[in-house]
């Protein structure tokens, strides 16, 4: 059953992460995090009585991972905000690796030769993914780039503070072009450099699920969990505004819809993972490496939702990532 529950949390992350997105298009992200957390630990503290029966050591060893998991949802959606999410996905190939180091080290996992066959098959697929969205990106901004110069010949007037003639009157030298170039490959660096540290924080927390889950239940876990993330990430937000001078949240950020659906996702996706988790015969790589599914689900509905381009080309490579899944859990 482990295996069932451990999909339908891929498949609920894989909108989660999207959304997620899209609620801080136009709020902060830090306000996102701490009011979606905040409404997830109120719908779990039905359960605060049989949370309060945990032990001092229980409760900080979930204070630790929530601590592990609030960084790792600001580095996220701080990569998320500064590139494409088809892009970034690919890289979480990182944490089956580390999933897999974890396996044979801490938890005395079976070495199964087609696994590893089927983390390759993955592997491949996602990098050849990252391949291709690169690409795709670069025939675009080829496009754009075609099109202001095709904006200037027509109407050199009204493009003549973005451009300037040079001696001879016929070459064009776009000055603001070659800045905003730079600009967004110093953001494309740090979106993947933020999105490594992310991946590299989740499967630290994801380790740790596994080795807390074994001393307590789902709801003493939900609940301290979402109580925890929320206070550590309120304190982020005041901290930031205390560093602004100002506060980062306005009201009609309160009207942001998506932020109410995250909380929903966040606890019903929980409940599957640690229900998994708790199972005597669950496989910690295994886990890891069906969640892979959240990565086919935000490739395919976040691409729709942002009009990706060449879209349905991507379904070859998730495609070959779903085969991998299956052959590495057989």
């Amino acid at each position: 059953m482990w295996i069932l529950y451990t999909a339908i949390y891929g498949i609920l992350i894989g909108f989660f992460t999207v959304f997620r997105k899209k609620a801080t298009e136009k709020t902060n992200i830090l306000f996102v995090l701490a009011l979606s957390s905040t409404i997830g630990f109120l719908l779990m503290s039905w359960s605060g009585g049989e949370a309060f029966l945990l032990s001092w050591q229980n409760i900080l060893s979930i204070f630790g991972k929530s601590f592990i998991i609030a960084l790792a949802w600001v580095f996220e959606l701080l990569a998320l905000r500064n590139y494409h999410i088809s892009f970034l996905q690919p890289i979480s190939a990182i944490k089956i690796i580390v999933a897999f180091i974890a396996s044979l080290l801490i938890f005395n996992e079976p070495v199964i030769w087609w696994k590893f066959f089927g983390v390759a098959i993955i592997f491949v697929s996602l990098i050849l993914l990252n391949q291709f969205d690169k690409k795709m990106l670069r025939k675009q901004s080829l496009l754009l780039k075609k099109n202001k110069y095709a904006n200037v010949i027509k109407n050199p007037v009204k493009y003549q503070k973005f451009y300037t003639k040079a001696d001879d009157g016929n070459s064009i030298y776009h000055s603001r072009s070659i800045s905003a170039q730079h600009d967004f490959s110093k953001r494309r660096i740090k979106a993947i450099i933020y999105f490594v540290i992310s991946c590299l924080l989740s499967a630290t927390s994801a380790i740790l699920d596994k080795i807390i889950i074994s001393n307590v239940s789902t709801n003493q876990m939900q609940f301290w969990f979402m109580l925890f993330v929320s206070v550590i990430i309120w304190l982020f937000f005041f901290a930031f505004c205390i560093k602004e001078k100002k506060m980062l949240v306005c009201k009609s950020d309160w009207k942001n819809w998506v932020m109410y659906i995250l909380p929903v996702l966040l606890i019903v996706s929980d409940r599957f993972l640690f229900t998994a988790l708790s199972q005597p015969d669950v496989l910690v790589s295994g886990v890891e490496i069906i969640k892979q599914l959240s990565t086919v689900v935000a490739v395919i509905f976040g691409g729709l939702l942002y009009k990706e381009p060449k879209l349905p080309f991507k379904l070859i490579f998730l495609a070959f990532i779903l085969i991998g899944i299956v052959i590495a859990i057989i």
